[in-house]
């Protein structure tokens, strides 16, 4: 099968105009310039159109799909967390209700043009399941809570977080400690090392509040208040009396297989241990936004040598799971380049993920994974017009099969 369109963007590569994609078997074969083409009877001729990597969402949470519009975030993350909470146990606390959901998210994520997503389970055995049925590339991340009067929940979640999932080759599972105000430190020292011990992924919420140092360096605050209020407090909880990246730092966590999400709270040597450790950021712009958060220090990361991801987070904080859209967003705001923008929303999210070896670029042997973007008529002799608002996928292929098609 051969794909045309007026532009190719291989991302580890220049843009190709008046380009190809050649595909065989689910994988890239070739791409060039159109005179350079192969024979090939099954010709699809894009025009006008920006063929690109698939998407990376390098850090969701597909079980909360159903929430979209219930759980309106505010500058107070505490009281959203509170009423995130109270929802999930009433709309998602059955089987079924969170399967529903994950389709729900998968559906839209295929839309969207992400084909590999770093998702965030709470039931990996109800989850991966579905996620192995469907096109889609990347982690399922089990997710562990384990603090005070929880704490001995650990053994038994991490168990479940690693148990192979043999459904697919596309999906490979991951270990997600959920926060420094929700794991004992002795137990993100466990998850480390036990994702060490298997060479999995990592993925861990990190400095995404302010209210999260007050509460690791003095066990004070609204998180303590939050715990309390969820019957999980325990008085005899020592404080690790340090800053959230510190604390990563000392139990293990910082690795070249982790992706911080958010990082959203970080100074200057915050940033270079991240960069030190080898760690990926999860950037997740629209969110963060949402939360009324300061200002991201993305741009410092990457001066530091960080590998900056996009991540879309959830339904329950962000109107859609499109990465394409965070990146128009990140457009439209700051001006980032386009081909800045363009790695930070595939190729960058797979080396996080640890899947770079099948995703991410149009490269020679990959997945062909693949978004289709039709240009405004004002911009059909710029690639980046992509990254005007309101501009979506046409068609997208996840292992060389339509996966999603707008007509």
């Amino acid at each position: 099968m051969l794909l045309f369109s007026r532009f190719v963007v291989p991302v580890n590569a220049p843009v190709i105009e008046n380009g190809f994609v050649h595909i065989e078997q689910g994988c890239i074969v070739s791409l060039g310039h159109a005179a350079d083409r192969p024979i090939d009877n099954d010709l699809i001729d894009y025009g006008d159109a920006v063929i690109c990597p698939g998407f990376v969402n390098a850090h969701t949470h597909l079980e909360l799909s159903s929430l979209c519009g219930k759980v309106a975030p505010t500058d107070d993350f505490t009281d959203w967390l509170k009423r995130l909470v109270r929802i999930i146990r009433a709309e998602l606390s059955t089987k079924e209700q969170l399967q529903a959901s994950v389709r729900l998210g998968i559906e839209q994520s295929l839309a969207c043009g992400v084909t590999c997503v770093g998702d965030i389970t709470r039931e990996p055995d109800w989850i991966r399941p579905i996620l192995a049925q469907s096109p889609l590339c990347g982690v399922s991340f089990g997710e562990i809570i384990a603090i005070g009067k929880m704490r001995d929940q650990w053994r038994n979640k991490l168990l479940a977080a690693t148990k192979p999932y043999p459904g697919s080759s596309r999906m490979r599972v991951g270990v997600s400690p959920h926060a420094p105000y929700t794991v004992d430190p002795e137990v993100m020292a466990a998850c480390a090392e036990k994702t060490a011990t298997l060479r999995i992924p990592l993925c861990m919420h990190i400095a995404e509040t302010l209210a999260e140092a007050e509460f690791t360096l003095q066990h004070r605050g609204p998180f303590r208040q939050h715990l309390a209020e969820l019957g999980v407090w325990d008085d005899n909880m020592e404080s690790p009396s340090s800053q959230p990246i510190d604390l990563a730092l000392t139990t293990g966590l910082l690795t070249s297989r982790t992706v911080v999400a958010h990082a959203n709270y970080v100074c200057d040597d915050d940033i270079n241990k991240l960069a030190q450790s080898q760690s990926s950021v999860a950037y997740c712009p629209r969110t963060h936004e949402a939360f009324g958060h300061q200002p991201h220090r993305y741009r410092a990361m990457l001066r530091a040598g960080v590998n900056v991801a996009i991540g879309a987070d959830s339904l329950a904080s962000n109107p859609t799971l499109s990465v394409l859209e965070e990146l128009q967003c990140l457009r439209h705001r700051d001006g980032v380049d386009p081909q800045l923008l363009m790695e930070m929303g595939t190729i960058n999210g797979a080396k996080a993920l640890g899947r770079i070896d099948q995703v991410g670029s149009l490269t020679p042997g990959k997945s062909a994974d693949l978004a289709v973007m039709a240009l405004p008529n004002s911009h059909v002799r710029e690639w980046a017009g992509i990254f005007n608002e309101g501009i979506a996928p046409m068609a997208v292929y996840a292992a060389g099969e339509v996966a999603n098609v707008h007509q």
